[in-house]
């Protein structure tokens, strides 16, 4: 698997295409829509999470099975590593019972996702429309052609994985730049004709679809194309089975990131007004992607880590672990330090109607982005072996965020200061430092492996 620095200057081109598409459009979200209409469209944002909930972990699982398989795996296991073949050959049946077991279950569940956004969806609509001054048809046009979208986003969920597992980070990021670029203009140029949050909704569609279409051309080559053709599969209902002993322990692991992180806009939204939930939202975007950034380059070399992981060469795992977290701090240093000193000036500027939150409260925010990273740096080397060992943990994690949340908002007024200290708290008393210390037992890693010099290149 050749992963090497084009693929990383294209992941950073992909991040800074999100960039832009948050320099370009956020500033027309601030400036041309009311409050309220920020307000729901970080709310609707926050329905993203409902694709990490409801994937319970087979998008990671089925992307390192692809990683396995063209690693040369001849068989999948349901924990742990199996034999691998010396010369690297593919076993292009067990890849193509795989793509029947991906297809099969994506739109199992996006069919149930349709079902749910459209029951329990119309009861939360309502009760976030209430005392909404906008226009309250066009907010539930927007609010249900945007289901949609996520339906159709999650029934094609796993061309990201095969992509991303087969170590195409090039093209996947390729793809990404060209459908950002679409949403871009297309988004900016409806809000600025006046057509509201349907403006993000229309730009969002028309790049999921340009991305899902192309991510399925670039996979499908001449000549994987015709080697699954001509495979007999193997059981898509034996794989699926086999793939569910881990990917259930990912999901339940998922939880944790989606209920103490992802969703908390949509709780807030039942307990602090949308006006000043749009704050909160904005805030969050910016420090979310912060994280994103600062994993790009962990999260292109991941394949390589899981390859890496196959083949028992445990001394790559570690240097590219290390390098990954020096990264990330460099990140969020530059990052955080540069939000929470020009970010209120550029607000400003750009004539805002929505503020971001206190410096103190960004602070903290940040912090907890940056330990949610560190976090995620050493799950996914755990993981990369094939086990979950930290599922349970997260999980009791998830429940106590959520009880705890709810009820400090029921109970106090502490309003969005509640959903950046609460999360963080629970995390910090377990999560945060367990699982570092696993990988560092598992990898032998000592002080002195984070020798800066040994991480120069690369």
């Amino acid at each position: 698997m050749n992963t090497g620095r084009s693929d990383l200057l294209w992941n950073y081109a992909a991040s800074f295409m999100r960039l832009a598409s948050a320099m370009i459009i956020l500033p027309l979200i601030l400036r041309l829509l009311p409050d309220q209409e920020v307000g729901l469209w970080n709310v609707m944002i926050g329905l993203n999470a409902m694709i990490y909930l409801l994937d319970f972990g087979f998008f990671q699982t089925f992307s390192r099975s692809v990683t396995y398989i063209f690693s040369g795996a001849k068989e999948l296991k349901g924990e742990g590593l199996g034999a691998a073949s010396e010369d690297g050959k593919i076993d292009y049946s067990l890849l193509k019972g795989s793509l029947s077991a991906m297809r099969v279950y994506y739109a199992g569940v996006a069919i149930f996702l349709v079902i749910l956004l459209f029951t329990g969806g119309y009861f939360y609509i309502e009760k976030l429309l209430e005392g909404y001054s906008g226009d309250a048809e066009n907010a539930r046009l927007a609010w249900y052609l945007y289901g949609i979208l996520l339906s159709y986003q999650f029934y094609t969920y796993y061309y990201d994985a095969l992509l991303v597992g087969r170590g195409m980070i090039k093209r996947s990021r390729q793809i990404i730049v060209f459908s950002q670029c679409t949403h871009i203009i297309l988004a900016s140029t409806m809000l600025i004709m006046g057509f509201g949050i349907i403006s993000m909704v229309c730009g969002q569609t028309l790049a999921t679809i340009l991305n899902r279409m192309l991510s399925k051309r670039a996979f499908y080559d001449k000549e994987t194309k015709a080697e699954v053709r001509n495979a007999q599969p193997s059981s898509w209902i034996v794989i699926l089975k086999t793939l569910w002993k881990t990917a259930y322990k990912s999901g339940l692991a998922n939880l944790s990131l989606v209920f103490t992180n992802k969703m908390l806009t949509l709780i807030g939204g039942l307990f602090i007004p949308l006006a000043v939930l749009g704050s909160y939202g904005i805030t969050k975007q910016l420090a979310d992607l912060t994280y994103t950034l600062s994993l790009i380059w962990f999260m292109t070399f991941l394949p390589k880590l899981t390859q890496n992981r196959l083949l028992g060469k445990e001394g790559e795992v570690k240097r590219i672990y290390i390098k990954a977290q020096y990264i990330a701090l460099g990140v969020f240093a530059v990052l955080s330090v540069a939000v929470v000193t020009l970010g209120p000036w550029a607000l400003r500027i750009i004539k805002s109607n929505t503020p971001l939150l206190g410096s103190d409260l960004l602070i903290i925010l940040f912090s907890a982005s940056l330990f949610e990273a560190f976090t995620f740096l050493s799950t996914s080397v755990l993981v990369s072996k094939n086990t979950v060992p930290h599922y349970k943990a997260q999980m009791v994690t998830a429940v106590a965020t959520i009880a705890i949340l709810l009820f400090v908002l029921n109970y106090t007024e502490s309003g969005v200061i509640a959903l950046i200290i609460v999360p963080f708290s629970v995390q910090l008393i377990y999560q945060h430092w367990k699982w570092t210390c696993v990988v560092f037992r598992d990898l032998r890693i000592r002080l002195a492996d984070y020798d800066p010099r040994k991480y120069l290149k690369f």
